[in-house]
């Protein structure tokens, strides 16, 4: 890995993969070689149809099973030790993880793999729900989100062809107000149309945007790129395209700091 840099991914793999959709693990991790992935409706690697990937002694996979499926959500980071954090009634939904690492922060970061179900009231609710828990569980560390949001995970502008409703406007101005969060691909590019990140069957081409990660605000001199990873291999894996950032790794010196804080 680039230490110069840090690589996040965001992907929702398709209901675990299957015989004819083998394999995502090697894909992201050889095409895109990310220090972290968030992934949704994925399996380990050694539960997963035809795949080479075995973690490495350095590595860490948090991964939890939604409810009765055979998929669930997973962080998997390369080169670092996570903590795993239990996330009530969301979790395999939700799947948790705290890390210390210099190249990270010098505090430590906890980061959340965000998969919403419907639930009772529907996803703008349920992910509220959601949000209430993490807030419960941030503490005085920083925060990073990513995953399958199932609602907008950008603003819209009044001319979009898309609606904008009213409760998406407030679930994402409570990244922003009471998180301190910005979504990574709005801000990398800013004043373009939203990149479709979903592409539903019946449905293949409205821009549905519900695919992303969020960090802290005060990361965003970090913050290098954020795209949408396209293409047919991409295609004929999952109905969801990668959400793919990266950002300037922290600095050396933040590994003095982080070792003064494990020790308060």
């Amino acid at each position: 890995m680039d230490s110069g840099s840090l690589r996040l991914v965001a992907y929702n793999f398709l209901t675990g993969g299957s015989a004819n959709r083998p394999r995502h693990w090697s894909r992201v991790l050889g095409s895109l070689k990310p220090d972290l992935v968030f992934g949704q409706e994925c399996r380990p690697p050694e539960e997963s149809p035809d795949e080479s990937f075995r973690l490495d002694a350095r590595d860490s996979l948090i991964w939890r099973s939604a409810g009765t499926a055979r998929w669930g959500s997973g962080l998997l980071l390369r080169g670092a030790r996570a903590r795993p954090i239990h996330v009530p009634q969301y979790d395999g939904w939700v799947v948790g993880g705290e890390v210390r690492c210099a190249r990270w922060s010098a505090r430590p970061v906890r980061i959340f793999s965000v998969h919403a179900p419907a639930g009772q009231r529907g996803y703008v609710r349920t992910m509220h729900e959601i949000l209430d828990r993490i807030a419960r569980l941030k503490g005085s560390a920083e925060l990073i989100l990513g995953g399958d949001f199932n609602v907008v995970v950008g603003y819209r502008p009044a001319t979009d062809r898309l609606a904008f409703r009213r409760s998406r406007r407030d679930l994402l101005d409570r990244f922003g107000g009471e998180f301190d969060m910005v979504s990574c691909w709005q801000t990398a590019n800013p004043g373009r149309p939203l990149a479709q990140t979903l592409r539903w069957s019946a449905n293949p081409t409205t821009p549905y945007h519900c695919d992303g990660i969020f960090v802290p605000r005060a990361w965003l001199s970090r913050l290098m790129s954020c795209r949408v990873v396209r293409g047919s291999r991409w295609t004929q894996l999952s109905d969801h395209n990668p959400v793919f950032a990266e950002l300037d790794a922290c600095p050396p010196e933040s590994s003095l700091a982080i070792t003064r804080y494990a020790r308060a």
